[in-house]
């Protein structure tokens, strides 16, 4: 039978009764128009023969479920759709891409300021072990453990006057110990 002579409500019906005669009757009468109208809106060759490719398959893998009063209006539209869910598509993955950009540059730098403040740990300590035994104690106590000049004094039995002087000493030296950290936040805190 020539199926080229039978019009498209006809097609339909032998295509929905799974007739692949019909089916390839379609493809070959709208194939051309849809890549067509697919090249135009993706301005891409592969990707509108892709996206006219797949409107067939899924026209062919759901010929039962269908219902097509007019295949050029079903094909047209379909195609529509299917470029839009590509551009939405397309568009999710590059937010995702964008956040997994973020999420590592973030990583990269709490990493950074982790391997900073580990530094920062290490020669903290070397630091106040070159302090004399008393000034090194009056430094922890103050900066470290946030004890008052008061309180300090009276843990340590010495003058306050003593314990000013312990403070601004440990103070100079860790300054010029710890000079490659002056802009961190934790060298801040401690030395402000």
């Amino acid at each position: 039978m020539n199926l080229s002579i039978l019009t498209d409500d006809e097609l339909i019906v032998l295509f929905k009764h799974g007739s692949e005669s019909a089916f390839k009757e379609i493809y070959s009468r709208y194939w051309k128009s849809v890549f067509q109208i697919a090249y135009k809106k993706v301005h891409h060759k592969e990707l509108a023969e892709e996206l006219t490719q797949n409107l067939f398959v899924e026209l062919w893998r759901k010929r039962e479920d269908i219902t097509v009063i007019s295949i050029s209006n079903y094909l047209f539209g379909s195609l529509k759709y299917s470029i839009i869910n590509h551009y939405r598509a397309q568009l999710v993955r590059a937010k995702y891409q964008d956040h997994l950009k973020v999420q590592h540059n973030d990583s990269v730098d709490n990493t950074d300021y982790l391997l900073m403040l580990n530094e920062l740990t290490d020669a903290l300590s070397e630091g106040i072990a070159r302090l004399p035994k008393k000034t090194g104690e009056v430094f922890k106590l103050s900066r470290i453990e946030h004890y008052s000049v008061k309180d300090i004094s009276r843990e340590l039995n010495i003058s306050e006057k003593a314990v000013e002087y312990h403070i601004t000493q440990s103070l100079k030296s860790m300054r010029f110990h710890l000079k490659d950290y002056l802009f961190l936040p934790l060298f801040l805190m401690l030395f402000l």
